[in-house]
Formats: structure tokens, sequence, C-alpha cells
């Protein structure tokens, strides 16, 4: 029987890959994104606006969804973005809304498709978080603080929800070969390079680490999703083209992890 599955962000980048893995692999796949007209060549038997920062989005979306499909087996939570910089320059207008995005956003997709799974007997959330959200690199405090927080969402949901057949888990990647850092750096490289800021030394080393940083093949990626979706049952967390040092920073003890950090990021 086809399964659907649900996949916010799919206008570019690793949304847009899941979607046509997913769709390859006989899903009937829900492409979302902001702009619909951005979905045009991905592979979709629905292709709906959905702004995961707008509730009423939201529920119009979730309307025609369910006036299309009877359930939903699969949600994945990808719709998310950075915004980089020191925590003294952070611009809290910009921080609020990366956060409604990456973290409120992922919350509102579970609230309103959890009701629909539990309905209909089970299913599988992806909360697609980041190697961040175990380690927190300099001037990236504020996306590291929301990848964080869907380390601790999903945790909780899934102790929450698993007596009704639902399984979640989070998912790490690293860095892949998408517009991610395009969009990150539109959105904070204009203050990453001013000359003024007490903080120029630490942003023109992000900036030379961000110009030669390896990335892992986004469809590869995606693939690996799909893997991981094959498993009978669901580990709390799985990391995503992470390259070996990045697995080692996460389970150093503190104090070697700050020389770390300071020494290579």
């Amino acid at each position: 029987m086809e399964k659907t599955v649900l996949i916010t962000g799919c206008s570019s980048g690793f949304g847009r890959a899941l979607c046509n893995e997913f769709k390859d692999r006989g899903y009937f796949v829900i492409a979302t994104a902001r702009n619909v007209m951005k979905l045009a060549d991905v592979k979709a038997d629905l292709k709906i606006e959905l702004d995961v920062s707008d509730e009423r989005s939201i529920r119009n979306s979730m309307k025609l969804i369910l006036s299309e499909v009877t359930g939903i087996d699969i949600l994945i939570n990808n719709a998310g973005y950075s915004v980089r910089s020191a925590v003294e320059e952070i611009e809290i207008d910009k921080l609020k809304n990366m956060m409604d995005v990456n973290v409120f956003g992922t919350i509102r997709m579970m609230q309103a498709v959890l009701p629909v799974m539990r309905k209909h007997g089970g299913g599988r959330i992806y909360n697609i978080g980041s190697i961040s959200g175990r380690m927190t690199g300099i001037a990236n405090g504020g996306y590291c603080s929301s990848k964080y927080a869907i380390e601790a969402i999903t945790e909780a949901a899934r102790y929450e929800t698993k007596d009704m057949g639902i399984e979640i888990c989070v998912i790490e990647p690293g860095a892949m070969d998408t517009d991610f850092f395009g969009t990150l750096a539109r959105n904070s490289d204009g203050k990453m390079k001013d000359p003024d800021s007490c903080y120029r030394k630490i942003y023109e080393r992000d900036l030379n680490f961000r110009s030669r940083q390896a990335k892992s093949d986004v469809q590869i990626c995606a693939k690996r999703l799909l893997q991981i979706n094959e498993d009978k049952k669901l580990k709390v967390r799985y990391t995503i083209g992470v390259s070996w040092i990045y697995r080692v920073f996460t389970i150093m003890p503190d104090g070697l992890k700050e020389w770390a950090v300071r020494r290579f990021n």
C-alpha cells in the first residue's frame, strides 16, 4: 500500500532531494514551501504553499492535504535556516524569526500532524536537526541553540507518543552541498564583514573556514534517510554526512572540546 510522506522546506536543498528520493521509491509525496512556484520541478504528487511560521497557513494546508489523502505516514520537518554572529551582536529580531521557523515551526507541524497519525494508528516523524545541535561553534550560538532545542523537543515527544504507535527521531546532518550556506551568507555576512566589530578576527576565521569547508552530497544524504526509514525501530538520533572529526567533537570532555573548537573552528 502506497505510503504518504509530508515534507517541509522543499524549495531547495535537502527537502528537494528528499522529495525526489521518496518519489522514486514509490511514496505519495507532499512537497511544501512558502513559495509554491519554487516547487515547479520537484518530484511530488502534491505541491502546497505552507509557511511553518504561520498557524493559519498550516491549518489551511492541512485541510487541503486531508482532502486529498486519508492519512500521513511520515512527516519530515526540514524547514530551517541559519543566522550567524557572535552572541553579543545577534540581532534579536533576526534570532526570533529564525527560531520561529527552526523551532516553533517544527512544533507547529508536529501539533498539526500528530492527531492525524494517532487517528490512523501510528506514523513516523523525522525532525531535521544538525550536528550543530550536539556541538556549539564560534559565531554560531543562535543557530546551534535552535538545533539543541530540536534535540530536546524530539526526545520529549518521542517519550510522550511511544505508546501511540508513533516513532519520532532527530536527523543530524553535517554540512551539505546546498544553498544553505548561500542563505546564511545573505543573512549574516553584512555584519560579519564589519571592520569595526570587536569580533572581526573571529568572523574572518569563520568566513575563511566556510569558504573551504567540506560538504557532503545532498542526494547521498537523502538516500541515507530512506535507508534509515527501513529500520524496523527508529533510534533517537542519526547523523548523516558528518565527518569523523565532528563525531569525535560530540563526545569530547568539555575542556578538550573548548580547546579544539577554539583551535580548529
